[in-house]
């Protein structure tokens, strides 16, 4: 019997120190000899098919991930999240899957204490295939000869003794071609004619038609041989599914052939003749969880856009635990992930504890709950922040938090008699699992020294424990943008953004993952300044890439798709929650997908709806934040990028509210026009020869125009506009007087000696006067009685003519007049 073994030198092992999970069983002592693991395969070598195996060595740490490993990298296999580990009882056939996470020495122990050694058979496998499997395999051609060889034994196994004869034929003729592939055509046929010579009488029919079928396929090469057989095979024989009975539901209410595989995803049939039902694809499992209840297996699938899991249930435990690893398995294949979405069922002395992956989304709650597949915590270090309790003064309650109140308060400190702080409060820490957790957010705080962080104080670790940090009187960003709404501008809104973004590109550097960023947990410092709280969800990332969470509520609507079905965090998913975040902010406050369910809302995100462009929000903005709400995690902008993009955004909103200022303030300048103060405009210079609207107090009108009476003021009542007449009183009397002619140009001459105004009258003391300007209008209304009295449409227009050249000469006339006293004015 031929084996392969494995060079000592390449024995797989974890990483010391490093347990795998589930590995619960017996504990070897250091130093203790390696073991030997006996591992069937398919690929090819000199000996039988039956007996292509390999002797793996393997020690406590190694797991069923690493047995794999150590298999595919000899033969050089690229397709290696394809294959699985069955471990097989020769004797009574039950088949067990086992998860790559699972310890060899905890499966060893589990199995072969029941049954012995002997009897078992691992055996490595293809079972997770991705779609378009063939097209993959053909450039991976180790995987494909594998592949080939597993079906074909399956074949033989299973169903050959069932099939057509001419299908038989078409099989076993290629198996020949394939076989001698270094073989000419002709060579073959002849080779094939000869030794069927030795046949009995009665097996010459069955001579001519194998020869006659040989014939279809004599020019094929080695993969156009494989390939054919996978084509000849598939409608009888479904190699790229495995089909389990089982019922939907939690009693046997629907007896159906649940269907796994990568065309169909998970679907059903109620019987043979029906069409397969879609349940789910892979891409919306969010978890998996099997446990045993009343002698029957149970599992449940949690779907994502599903009202509640799907459940399935099983004649036994063993059955579900396949199916488990099997849909677990295509979930890893299909997200490019070795993370198990496999939620287990700790078992303890009595009965067994309920620790499934739940989403028990409550409507439109902010958070929903979503529990943890470990839950170790590390008591923090924090007794270089420890504060005594009689150094804290303990104030009214400004907030409530995960575990407690939150309270303000007046820490007494040498550098600071009278610090103004914030106190987290927890009630329930009698219990050292709660404390350690609510002390998580000290140790989390106690690392980050940034202008837009809330900082930390210290701690009080004796019950009641307390968290001490700075306070920041202005509350949460939420509150203060609601009650602000028509104060705030929009620079100040992306300034902001810009700060939020400052601190989250700090802890991105920190390699730390916030998960909670929104504007309920961001605190204001003052009306120019915020700073980020609430690291009670951080996680420090030790290998760089992402975090798993599984318990405790998380805040659906701001979180990315990856975090909702997959509980991944990553810096990426930080920058999908910012974008949210920024959201709230460029809408003062508002929530967002407002009115929609939890689990409503991945549905709508996997479908390419996003938020809308908040009202004013600068379309760069908008931009920016449809980047950080890209579907794939590694096309969003990183944190550094963000910080740079807001920063410019916000010098061009600051640019453009200054030259909004000015272009204001042009049109609205203030000008006061005499001593007083009063924001009457400026009087206006009349035409030469007209009567000034001015009293006589040092003004002297026109000679020519002396004595002349203005119409409405002789008539004793107001003008066309209900303007009211000006005394007569307030004129000379004039020697000599004439109509004004209203189609007279107005280029009037005025001779040297002529004066406008009196030489020694100053101009401040013109200015003085008020009336100037009712006396211009009445002047005006009066020229434009005629318009209203004419119908002749030639003589109005003539009449506008009029009052626009009016106008003109009166703001020129005062120019002049301004400049002749050194003074200028800007009308």
């Amino acid at each position: 019997m031929a084996a392969a073994y494995l060079d000592p030198s390449l024995t797989h092992a974890l990483n010391q120190g490093v347990k795998p999970r589930f590995s619960t069983g017996m504990e070897r002592t250091p130093g203790a000899l390696e073991r030997i693991l006996r591992v069937f395969h398919y690929f090819e070598s000199s000996s039988e098919p039956c007996t292509w195996a390999s002797n793996i060595r393997h020690g406590d740490s190694t797991d069923v991930r690493g047995i794999i490993q150590k298999i595919v990298d000899i033969h050089k296999v690229r397709c290696v999240s394809c294959f699985g580990l069955r471990l097989s009882h020769l004797r009574t056939g039950e088949v067990h899957w086992l998860h790559p996470d699972m310890g060899v020495s905890h499966v060893r122990e589990r199995y072969e204490h029941s049954h012995p050694q002997d009897d078992w058979r691992y055996e490595l496998r293809i079972r997770y295939l991705p779609k378009g499997f063939l097209n993959q395999f053909t450039e991976d051609q180790p995987t494909l000869n594998y592949f080939y060889h597993q079906v074909k034994s399956d074949y033989m196994m299973e169903i050959a003794d069932q099939i057509d004869q001419d299908v038989a034929l078409k099989l076993g003729c290629l198996e020949i071609r394939r076989f001698f592939k270094d073989m000419r055509g002709n060579g073959l046929y002849l080779m094939l004619y000869f030794n069927y010579k030795s046949l009995s009488l009665q097996a010459k029919s069955l001579r001519k038609l194998i020869q006659q079928t040989f014939k279809q396929f004599a020019n094929l090469n080695d993969e156009q041989c494989i390939l054919k057989f996978f084509e000849i095979l598939s409608p009888i024989y479904r190699f790229d599914k495995e089909c389990f009975k089982c019922a939907l539901g939690s009693s046997w209410v629907i007896s159906v052939e649940l269907a796994i595989g990568p065309e169909e995803g998970i679907s059903y049939l109620t019987d043979k003749g029906s069409n397969p039902t879609h349940l789910a694809n892979f891409t919306q499992l969010q978890s998996i969880q099997f446990e045993e209840r009343d002698k029957k297996g149970m599992l449940q699938l949690d779907v994502a856009g599903a009202p509640e899991p799907l459940t399935v249930t099983t004649t036994a435990l063993n059955t579900a635990e396949n199916m488990a690893d099997l849909i677990d398995g295509y979930c890893r294949l299909v997200n490019g992930t070795s993370t198990s979405f496999i939620v287990r069922v700790q078992k303890e002395d009595v009965g067994t504890l309920d620790l499934k992956y739940c989403f028990p989304f409550s409507e439109t709650d902010d958070y929903a709950e979503i529990i943890d597949e470990e839950d170790t915590y590390t008591m923090p270090s924090t007794r270089d922040y420890e504060i005594q309790r009689d150094r804290i003064e303990l104030g009214r309650c400004i907030g409530e938090g995960q575990f407690g109140d939150v309270h303000q308060g007046i820490y007494i400190c040498p550098e600071n008699p009278a610090l103004s702080v914030a106190i987290k409060t927890c009630k329930n820490c009698t219990s050292d699992s709660v404390r350690e957790k609510f002390l998580q957010e000290a140790l989390t705080m106690r690392q980050f020294d940034h202008p837009h962080i809330v900082k930390l104080i210290g701690v009080i670790t004796e019950n009641p424990v307390w968290i001490i940090m700075e306070l920041c009187t202005l509350g949460e960003l939420r509150s203060f943008l609601q009650i602000r709404k028509y104060s705030l501008d929009l620079a100040s809104l992306i300034l902001f953004s810009y700060q939020l973004s400052t601190a989250l590109a700090y802890l991105e550097s920190k390699r730390f993952v916030h998960r909670d960023i929104a504007a309920r947990n961001v605190l204001v410092s003052s009306v120019d300044c915020v700073k980020l709280g609430d690291f009670g969800l951080s996680r420090y990332m030790e290998d760089s890439s992402y975090y798993k969470a599984s318990k405790g509520k998380l805040p659906i609507k701001w979180m990315a798709p990856e975090s909702i079905n997959f509980r991944r965090f990553t810096s990426a998913s930080d920058v999908w929650m910012f974008g949210v975040c920024m959201w709230e902010i460029l809408m003062y406050g508002v929530k967002p997908f407002q009115g929609v369910k939890n689990n409503d809302v991945i549905g709508r995100i996997e479908n390419g709806e996003r938020l809308a462009m908040p009202p004013n929000c600068p379309p760069t903005l908008y931009s920016l934040m449809t980047k950080c709400w890209a579907y794939d995690p590694s096309k969003r902008p990183r944190f550094t990028e963000l910080k740079g993009q807001l920063s410019t955004i916000l010098a061009e909103e600051k640019a453009q509210q200054e030259e909004r200022s000015r272009m204001e303030m042009r049109r609205q300048v203030p000008v006061s026009w005499d001593i007083g103060g009063s924001d009457e405009a400026p009087p206006k210079p009349s035409r030469p020869g007209y009567p000034s609207p001015r009293s006589s107090e040092g003004f002297y009108p026109s000679p020519q125009h002396m004595g002349q009476h203005n119409h409405y003021q002789m008539a004793g009542h107001s003008g066309p506009h209900g303007l009211l007449p000006v005394p007569s009183g307030m004129y000379l009397t004039q020697a000599t007087g004439t109509v004004l002619d209203p189609h007279d140009s107005w280029n009037h001459c005025r001779a040297a000696q002529d004066h406008m105004w009196n030489p020694t009258v100053k101009l401040t003391t013109v200015l003085q006067k008020k009336s100037q300007t009712r006396a211009i209008v009445n002047s005006v209304a009066m020229l434009e009685a005629p318009l209203t009295q004419k119908s002749n449409r030639a003589a109005a227009v003539q009449q506008g003519e009029f009052l626009n050249n009016l106008s003109k000469i009166c703001v020129g006339k005062f120019r002049i007049l301004c400049d002749a006293h050194n003074h200028k004015y800007s009308l």
